[in-house]
């Protein structure tokens, strides 16, 4: 088992976190809608704060990060990103497990999207989590503690 490190993001990493951004979810926001470089980027700025973004490593090297919200009776986990050559390596899980135990100590859900070409679905799925909803390209999934 690998371990990972996480902090806060602070403003000066949420250029990297883009990029990330950029890597994992391009094609699949290319495959949904297309890609808008200027929309993304400023989507990303308007919607994820870095006080709202965790930053993930290993070894003092950055290799992820996520973004959660604590809602009135809720947790939403706006977005996992994982760099391409840490997937599949249990890191996903290692913050997915982390984001449960937080789901069950504050006794809310946690609740996230995921668009229908990401295979992360599956991931997701594996976890335990339950489609609550979907739409013509995303699925809204549940975890309930």
């Amino acid at each position: 088992m690998i371990t990972l490190h996480f902090k806060k993001a602070d403003p000066k990493d949420m250029d990297w976190a883009y990029q990330l951004f950029r890597t994992v979810m391009r094609q699949y926001i290319a495959d949904t809608w297309g890609w808008d470089e200027l929309f993304q980027r400023h989507s990303f700025e308007e919607n994820i704060p870095a006080s709202s973004f965790t930053m993930i490593s290993h070894n003092d090297k950055d290799i992820g990060g996520y973004s959660l919200k604590s809602e009135a009776d809720y947790l939403r986990l706006e977005m996992l990103l994982i760099h391409p050559d840490w997937q599949r390596n249990g890191v996903g899980t290692a913050v997915m497990e982390k984001l449960f135990s937080a789901s069950q100590q504050q006794q809310k859900v946690l609740r996230l999207n995921v668009l229908k070409a990401n295979p992360a679905y599956n991931f997701y799925l594996k976890l335990g989590l339950a489609i609550e909803s979907e739409d013509r390209y995303r699925y809204r999934m549940l975890y309930t503690p």
